[in-house]
């Protein structure tokens, strides 16, 4: 998933410390509401230490019904390309099966197009996510360091 859309950045403030607008906050709820619909299990969720993740995620999290003991923010997730995000998520999976990660573009528009084949969006929008249910051996693919 994409983080929801931020404010932009004030003069002389950090792209890293942008919140969420008020629309921003919608629409992750919303992301996270069709998530719950379409029945995913999150069992843990990587995310961007970004403040416009870290926000996607708390909003998520509550729709999701998750404690959010289960939100792992890594740092190398900031602003990553695919494959550094494919190695969070090979190092921080944790052992869960329902894998949310919540990053920045383009590496997760990337990494969610190359995951699905190419069927994914080549640009997420804001709050855009992609559901990649995979294989056993998919998963071992994906999770080994």
């Amino acid at each position: 998933m994409r983080h929801a859309q931020a404010a932009l950045a004030e003069p002389g403030a950090e792209d890293f410390s942008r919140p969420l607008t008020a629309a921003g906050r919608t629409a992750a709820a919303r992301a996270a509401r069709a998530l719950v619909a379409a029945g995913a299990r999150v069992e843990r969720v990587l995310l961007s230490p970004a403040n416009r993740t870290r926000e996607t995620a708390i909003i998520a999290a509550r729709e999701l019904q998750l404690d959010e003991a289960l939100l792992h923010s890594v740092p190398e997730l900031y602003a990553a390309p695919a494959a550094v995000i494919r190695n969070a998520i090979a190092l921080h999976h944790g052992g869960a099966r329902g894998l949310l990660v919540i990053g920045h573009n383009p590496g997760i528009s990337a990494l969610a197009s190359e995951l699905s084949a190419h069927r994914a969006p080549a640009h997420l929008p804001t709050a855009g996510m992609c559901r990649l249910p995979l294989t056993e051996a998919g998963w071992r693919e994906l999770t080994q360091p």
